[in-house]
């Protein structure tokens, strides 16, 4: 809130389990998951749940590590199934118009515990 203020916006923040956080239909014009990594059950069950929240023409982004991303060191989660590959996360979108799926290697600067060379993966769809 102090970020947004000092800059002249107004945002309005929620904290909530996004393990069972509703997301009103048809409603969003775009949803962006950066580095939410959750179990596989939980994240496909959000996944569907973000594909009907965004109106036709919606955009979905995603980014997230991939299981590459245990070695390198430079931030993530440890556990395994939290991780993802863009093969993973694509068919859990299949009703979006995937633009763009793609696993790489990218500098992260995200502070002292998640900075370096990571391996990722992003993924952009659209709502037909």
């Amino acid at each position: 809130q102090r970020f947004a203020k000092e800059r002249g916006v107004s945002i309005e923040t929620v904290y909530a389990d996004l393990a069972d956080r509703p997301i009103e239909p048809q409603a969003w014009d775009g949803i962006v998951s950066i580095f939410c990594h959750m179990m596989p059950d939980e994240r496909k069950k959000m996944h569907s749940r973000i594909v009907n929240g965004l109106q036709p023409g919606g955009v979905f982004l995603l980014e997230a590590y991939t299981p590459d991303q245990i070695d390198k060191g430079t931030g993530g989660p440890s556990n395994p199934d939290l991780l993802v590959t863009a093969e993973d996360i694509t068919p859990e979108l299949k009703s979006l118009d995937i633009q763009m799926a793609q696993n790489i290697e990218r500098e992260v600067i995200e502070g002292a515990c998640h900075t370096g060379l990571a391996s990722v993966t992003q993924v952009m769809g659209e709502k037909k």
